[in-house]
């Protein structure tokens, strides 16, 4: 049975003044670090742009929750906004936007695991058209991460399946959607929190500085006592619809190269024990 068409809704064309409210609830079940470390972003980019956030629903129930601007944007590596969602916001300045910057999509819980996060790719590049724009950029968080912490940032994006594609979930969807990596972005979440706010996130104790994982973090925050307070800094991948998509894991390796995601050379070395 063919899933249900997907209706898109700004809160520009919101009658009822309710759909604030359903896009707020969708947010609040992302990690709560996350959603409170964000939350003022979040308010910033609906007040200035709410003809660009929209609420998706399915047969009336919503789905997901999408966040996005017009800027203007080249298409060149050189001139992706560097600093993530942050520079983004500070672009929209000075008028003729040709790009349209997504922000963050959100899945609500209860539809996760069934397409709709792919079908909302697949969904964003009419949104751009009836906005007139020439481009579209999406910025992905690679949740799945989340699960492996400790690993750098690159060498996990090149991570592939045994198919060849992208082994993050969310970033595979994108991939599989028609869209290529632009540039990586080491600091896109830049934020810091009182101490109290990180003990509470983490629930447990904090004996000393250092780095500490919190659930639903793809990366560990740095605690430091003797300031009170706490620092995370998230990084994220800006793709584009639009590239040249190469299929296999050379393909994806090489995309990434060109969008300053390099692994490195991580190859294991051989542990010799002695007995």
């Amino acid at each position: 049975m063919p899933a249900p068409p997907m209706r898109w809704t700004s809160l520009v064309d919101d009658d009822d003044g309710e759909l604030g409210d359903v896009l707020r609830d969708i947010e609040r079940d992302v990690p709560p670090f996350l959603a409170e470390l964000t939350a003022k972003h979040r308010r910033h980019v609906t007040a200035s742009f709410p003809e660009h956030s929209w609420v998706v629903a399915e047969d009336d129930l919503p789905v997901a929750a999408v966040r996005a601007l017009p800027l203007r944007w080249d298409g060149s590596v050189d001139d992706a906004p560097a600093g993530g969602a942050g520079e983004a916001v500070g672009r929209t300045a000075g008028g003729g936007a040709d790009t349209l910057a997504v922000l963050d999509i959100t899945v609500a819980y209860g539809a996760r695991g069934r397409g709709v996060g792919a079908a909302v790719l697949a969904g964003l590049d009419a949104r751009r058209q009836a906005g007139g724009l020439a481009r579209t950029l999406v910025l992905l968080r690679p949740h799945a991460k989340a699960a492996y912490p400790l690993i750098p940032f690159a060498r996990y994006l090149s991570f592939t399946t045994p198919s060849e594609e992208p082994f993050d979930p969310w970033v595979r969807a994108a991939w599989r959607a028609g869209y290529a990596p632009v540039l990586g972005v080491e600091r896109s979440l830049n934020a810091s929190a009182d101490l109290p706010s990180w003990q509470r996130w983490l629930d447990v104790a904090v004996p000393g500085s250092g780095p500490y994982l919190v659930e639903g973090a793809i990366k560990p925050a740095i605690i430091e006592l003797e300031l009170g307070e706490g620092r995370y800094r998230e990084p994220h991948l800006w793709m584009g619809s639009g590239e040249e998509v190469v299929r296999g894991r050379d393909g994806w390796v090489a995309s990434l190269g060109r969008a300053g995601v390099v692994a490195g050379d991580r190859a294991h070395r051989e542990v010799k024990r002695s007995r």
